[in-house]
């Protein structure tokens, strides 16, 4: 899974830069990463996995200059979000929503890196989103 996850980042129009921070294997498919990916020039996403055959922990998160901006994850915490608890997300106006997050992080990175395109896309219309 780790590889998977960055081929997908490597993959993205939007992600520069890639680095990983930490990973830790601890099993033949479990492991413990960091990875932080430049978006533009003032954006940068980071990418938090613990995973493991019973269940996999995440944090998404898109930082500018170091304070958080959008993101996802599942720590569980929020138990008012609903069915899909513990999945939620926190906007750039720290207001808290559930999340149609997974906890497959195959599946649910190509939705983050496409929100953070949208995200991207409406603060500054003008400017693609492979710029910068």
């Amino acid at each position: 899974m780790y590889d998977e996850v960055q081929r997908i980042l490597a993959e993205s129009a939007i992600v520069h830069q890639l680095q990983v921070i930490e990973l830790i294997p601890y099993g033949s498919d479990a492991f413990r990463a960091k990875l932080r990916a430049g978006v533009t020039s003032d954006l940068t996403l980071q990418v938090w996995i613990n995973h493991n055959s019973r269940h996999t922990r995440y944090a998404y998160q898109l930082f500018r200059q170091g304070e958080p901006v959008l993101r996802w994850d599942n720590a569980p915490h929020h138990p008012e979000q609903g069915a899909n608890f513990p999945h939620h997300f926190h906007d750039e106006f720290g207001r808290l929503a559930a999340s149609s997050l997974t906890g497959d992080p195959a599946t649910d990175l190509p939705r983050v890196l496409a929100e953070i395109e949208r995200f991207l896309q409406q603060t500054n219309p003008s400017r693609s989103a492979t710029q910068d």
